[in-house]
């Protein structure tokens, strides 16, 4: 398998039922998405073990690489939901790459502002 790419999920200005929007299962092999500014991720871990989602920083400075951001999900209920991403975040493709701890019971959505 390999890294997917996120379905969008825009978020009307009437809002959104969360409860329907987590159209994604995390891919094994990572996730990736079309970097926006008015893009913010959301995930939800329903399986018994917490998870760590890293959404990778391509970029250098002075030579050394950015530290990857991660993101822990509790385990059963958690419920995140990550910012929109400054532009560092966004690969020469104009992509975020998301790597994930493990993807058993993980759901992620791409949310889009108006």
């Amino acid at each position: 398998m390999a890294r997917t790419d996120l379905t969008v999920t825009a978020v009307p200005r009437a809002g959104l039922n969360l409860a329907a929007a987590l159209p994604n299962n995390a891919n094994v092999d990572g996730n990736a998405f079309a970097w926006s500014e008015k893009r913010r991720l959301r995930f939800k871990n329903t399986d018994g073990t917490p998870k760590t989602i890293t959404i990778e920083i391509p970029g250098t400075v002075d030579g050394q690489d950015i530290t990857d951001r991660p993101y822990t999900i509790p385990a059963t209920t958690g419920d995140v939901l990550v910012p929109p991403l400054p532009a560092v975040y966004r690969r020469s493709d104009g992509k975020v790459w998301i790597n994930y701890s493990g993807v058993t019971g993980l759901t992620v959505a791409v949310l889009e502002e108006p």
